[in-house]
């Protein structure tokens, strides 16, 4: 349980950052520990969604989760300073909705145990 802790972490460090570096002025979060599975929702206001970055956002988070691929690179999520890692988030996460209105990001990611 101490690793899925961390990794919930790593998840969470790895989009708060990434919306940061797009603008982003404010952001709620909420993080539910359910028994089946994880949820991560974050709402996010004035972020540049014509940034490519953002536009791939979808594409990003709903990478097939690959727990084999997960167990090696985990540790690796959030420790970069200069760029996101958002294909690791969606190897980690086994759905991701993202929906964009106007200059606001909802974002819910579930990672069932």
């Amino acid at each position: 349980m101490k690793h899925e802790m961390k990794r919930i972490s790593k998840i969470l460090d790895e989009l708060i950052t990434f919306c940061f570096l797009h603008g982003t002025k404010k952001m709620d979060l909420s993080l539910e520990d359910n028994e089946d599975y994880f949820k991560i929702h974050l709402e996010i206001d004035n972020i540049d969604c014509n940034d490519e970055r953002v536009k791939l956002l979808k594409d990003l988070l709903n990478y097939p989760r690959q727990q084999e691929m997960e167990e090696y690179y985990w540790e690796l999520a959030g420790e970069c300073d200069r760029d996101t890692e958002l294909t690791l988030v969606g190897i980690m996460t086994d759905k991701a909705e993202v929906e964009f209105k106007g200059t606001s990001l909802y974002i819910t990611l579930y990672r069932y145990k």
